[in-house]
């Protein structure tokens, strides 16, 4: 199984070859590199717009009006030819952001990848930062197939006992993290006599810190998760201190995403 899936990534890294050769000039490299990152960022846009929706592949509808995009409206227009509601700045950051990054993993990939390898980690990562970014949500449907992505990835960095080493690891590492803030919840909420809803971790949190687990393996995937943790946690406090001098706070009702920040501690990982 590990030589199959071993053969599975070295033919992945050899896919475009047919593309490029050690001939081309850097311009013609970061000119591909450009358009891929569109099509990368069209991707995420698309699979954030419709996943948590409908939970599935399907037609994009304008969030306003929920009138169907056409192919060409989703792709180049900036408003709803039905009701003209413009698209959100979203759209546009992750377009710029996923071409920016192509450029930049095509100098300078994942450890241990060539940039096309990478291409589908960025597509999935980036669709669950937005997602939750956006929604607060971490899908099971988006997470069971990252799992079967990233147990690919896992058992080519690590092998099948490391990257089930390193799923558990992250999982029990976010689990303890997870019950802390239910118990911190209940006594706060008895505190004050109210119920507390939010939390900050939820239960997507620990499942996705399996997957970058598989990733990550063990022990590194608990180097990663106190990365992303803490850098969440200091991100949060200026968030905090900036709703508190702009007179915007309310108590439990400001939780901020932390897939994202686990996410970058494992690419910290990968760069050190």
């Amino acid at each position: 199984m590990n030589l199959y899936l071993g053969l599975t990534i070295a033919a992945i890294n050899r896919i475009p070859v047919f593309l490029e050769s050690a001939d081309n000039p850097a311009i013609q490299t970061v000119v591909i590199s450009i358009f891929l990152g569109f099509i990368l960022g069209f991707l995420i846009n698309y699979l954030a717009d419709v996943l948590p929706a409908t939970r599935r592949l399907s037609q994009p509808v304008c969030p306003e009006c929920k009138q169907p995009f056409s192919m060409k409206e989703y792709l180049f227009s900036l408003r709803c030819a039905h009701c003209r509601q413009r698209r959100t700045v979203r759209y546009v950051i992750v377009l710029i952001s996923s071409i920016s990054l192509s450029v930049l993993l095509r100098f300078f990939p994942f450890h241990g990848l060539n940039f096309w390898a990478t291409l589908p980690l960025l597509i999935y990562l980036g669709m669950i930062v937005v997602i939750d970014l956006e929604h607060r949500l971490v899908l099971m449907e988006t997470s069971l197939f990252g799992f079967i992505l990233i147990l690919i990835y896992g058992i080519y960095f690590h092998g099948i006992l490391g990257a089930i080493s390193g799923a558990l690891g992250g999982m029990l590492i976010m689990l303890v993290f997870y019950i802390l803030g239910v118990v911190f919840g209940k006594v706060v909420g008895k505190l004050r006599h109210k119920a507390i809803n939010e939390v900050p971790f939820g239960f997507g949190d620990v499942v996705f810190g399996m997957i970058l687990g598989l990733l990550s393996g063990w022990p590194a995937i608990a180097a990663a998760l106190i990365i992303g943790i803490l850098v969440f946690s200091a991100y949060s406090l200026l968030w905090l201190i900036g709703l508190i001098l702009t007179k915007r706070y309310k108590s439990f009702s400001n939780a901020q995403a932390l897939t994202p920040f686990l996410i970058l501690g494992t690419i910290v990982l990968f760069y050190l």
